[in-house]
């Protein structure tokens, strides 16, 4: 019985000896978690999101402007900065529009 409750006490002991910490990495290249900027009715673009490189710092941004085809109207905000997270489309952007790519939002948060 002695040794039942030793071995209970050291067991507690020990469990209670470190803690984790969690950290929160910047996206790492092959991810496409970005920070953006909407803009509406510019450079023939109804609607495009610009990333820019201060926005996503250490990470090699692959378009500079996406035309998000799933934004909802009231996201639709000149200067709204947005993080994102989208796959790559194979539709076509509007007509003259300059954007590089077409992204299917996957989810997007408004950042204050």
């Amino acid at each position: 019985m002695k040794i039942m409750i030793t071995l209970l006490i050291s067991l507690g002991l020990l469990s209670c000896k470190s803690t984790k910490v969690a950290t929160i990495d910047p996206p790492s290249e092959g991810t496409n978690q970005w920070v953006g900027i909407i803009h509406v009715n510019e450079n023939q673009c109804p609607v495009y999101i610009e990333i820019k490189d201060e926005l996503n710092p250490g990470v090699a941004v692959p378009f500079h402007a996406v035309y998000p085809l799933n934004l909802k109207d009231g996201m639709k905000k000149k200067g709204l900065k947005v993080q994102f997270s989208y796959t790559i489309s194979k539709a076509m952007s509007p007509e003259g529009c300059s954007a590089e790519a077409v992204i299917q939002l996957e989810q997007i948060t408004v950042i204050p």
